[in-house]
């Protein structure tokens, strides 16, 4: 009974601290990934893009979603998300989105949209602003959105 308990605490401490780990470094995962994302546009001769904070908001809410298991993986609500961001940025707002899952690092996942053509030519389009959303299922399954946007800005 004793070593039961031991081993119940254990696993809510190791998860305490996979999600207190996560919410620390997702800040740091979203600059990887958009590190390596500009570093593929700027070899296109593409301007850089600037995380923006509405943009990674409703990206983070799908990730979690498709994470929890309260939307399927994919593009499910995009309209919605892009109906919020020119809510925000005005009616001529340009919108495009690139979903993955895996136990990927952000240099992993950026190749896999990079060699992936529909993916790839949301990377090379004509944005200015990117959102990036990364949230863990309870496999610890990384969920990755990003969602970029065309503003006048």
């Amino acid at each position: 009974m004793r070593l039961f308990r031991s081993i119940i605490l254990l696993s809510l401490c190791t998860v305490g601290f996979m999600v207190s780990v996560s919410a620390q470094s997702r800040s740091q995962f979203q600059q990887e990934i958009l590190k390596y994302t500009n570093r593929y546009r700027q070899r296109q001769g593409l301007p850089a893009l600037v995380l923006d904070g509405t943009a990674s908001r409703l990206a983070q809410q799908h990730s979690s979603a498709m994470a929890g298991g309260n939307a399927g993986f994919g593009h499910g609500g995009f309209q919605d998300r892009t109906n919020k961001l020119r809510a925000k940025y005005g009616r001529y707002t340009a919108t495009g989105e690139n979903v993955a899952y895996g136990k990927l690092s952000a240099r992993q996942v950026v190749d896999i949209w990079i060699h992936s053509a529909p993916h790839r030519k949301n990377l090379k389009g004509n944005f200015n602003k990117v959102g990036i959303g990364i949230a863990y299922n309870r496999q610890g399954i990384a969920y990755f959105t990003q969602l970029f946007v065309r503003t006048r800005e």
